[in-house]
């Protein structure tokens, strides 16, 4: 039995006082801003003409407003130190019943502690690689949100036409902020297959989840396919399954960095700005389509990594109950 880590104490905590802001990310380069007494304030939108932000609302009618536009609310900012040079900002995931509590990327540097204080460094090491890639997925995705809200005030401020297409140098940063999302997710992606392959007594060779899958091919390994999150891994990584999202992270990854950039080649070579009505105002977004290798425009490139990132989270949070080692996050003691 694993005895219980100790509370760390912690010597010379300074406290103070700092200004900050929240907001919170909606696909389309929209925002709600925070307007006190827990509600947003969404931006922007059009009457007559005239950029304007909404009366505040809860959080809960931001999500349902979204919903109504075809559109996802999956994140929120802390932005504070904003009385000093250097801001720091807090990036939390809003993507399934988590929301509001420890994120899986958390829970999984806890699996990692326990991992350490009972002697798996092995283990440890690779949850804790998981989280952090994990961790750093979501912030490139804010990071491309970020593109997207500049690209749509833009928009909004050049007076574009709803369904016009339009290509600039700032691009350039959403672009590589995707790859940056893309990478992040398949290395999280291979980090958890390895975690799992050591879980199985699997070679140190085995550190991906397509070197997983070639070592569980032996007949002799039959039933550790079998496994829990390893079967999982394993359907969600079969083009021929029923749903290979994690074939299609692979595919996305490899296209984007290593085949066709994006922005190169013809693939996502320009925004497109959209407003949608309701009553009398207008509601506008711009989007980032992918083009498919036959070079026709597909879904919008923030919507489809938002998908698939929570695809990641929550395989993450299942693989949790799965791990050798509990999830329990250390106890800190403050003089």
């Amino acid at each position: 039995m694993l005895v219980p880590r100790p509370p760390i104490q912690v010597k010379g905590l300074k406290r103070g006082t700092t200004r900050s802001a929240a907001e919170l990310h909606v696909s389309g380069g929209i925002r709600a801003v925070g307007a006190g007494d827990k509600r947003w304030s969404w931006l922007p939108a059009l009457a007559e003409g005239r950029t304007v932000q909404l009366d505040p609302m809860p959080i809960n009618q931001i999500h349902a407003l979204a919903e109504s536009l075809d559109e996802t609310l999956f994140g929120g900012d802390q932005i504070s130190g904003l009385e000093s040079s250097l801001v720091s900002r807090i990036w939390t995931p809003l993507d399934g019943p988590h929301a509001g509590g420890l994120q899986p990327a958390d829970l999984w540097n806890g699996v990692a502690g326990n991992a350490e204080h009972a002697g798996d460094e092995k283990f440890g090491a690779l949850a804790r690689h998981f989280a952090f890639s994990l961790h750093a997925a979501g912030m490139r995705l804010r990071d491309a949100s970020d593109h997207y809200h500049d690209q749509l005030l833009a928009a909004v401020g050049d007076k574009r036409q709803s369904g016009e297409r339009f290509s600039n140098v700032p691009m350039r940063d959403l672009h590589l902020a995707f790859h940056s999302v893309l990478s992040e997710l398949a290395s999280a992606r291979d980090y958890l297959a390895a975690a799992f392959a050591h879980k199985l007594g699997a070679p140190d060779k085995v550190d991906a989840l397509n070197r997983l899958a070639e070592w569980l091919r032996a007949p002799s390994r039959k039933a550790k396919r079998s496994e829990a999150i390893v079967s999982d891994m394993l359907a969600a990584y079969d083009p021929e399954g029923d749903d290979p999202w994690l074939y299609e992270l692979t595919e996305y990854r490899n296209r984007f960095l290593h085949r066709q950039p994006m922005g190169a080649s013809g693939v996502a070579p320009w925004l497109r700005y959209e407003e949608t009505k309701r009553n009398d105002l207008s509601f506008p977004r711009v989007e980032l389509p992918i083009t498919d290798r036959e070079g026709q425009s597909g879904m919008d490139a923030l919507k489809q990594f938002i998908a698939l990132y929570r695809r990641m989270t929550t395989l993450s949070a299942s693989a949790i109950q799965h791990a050798p080692y509990d999830s329990d996050l250390p106890h800190f003691v403050a003089d």
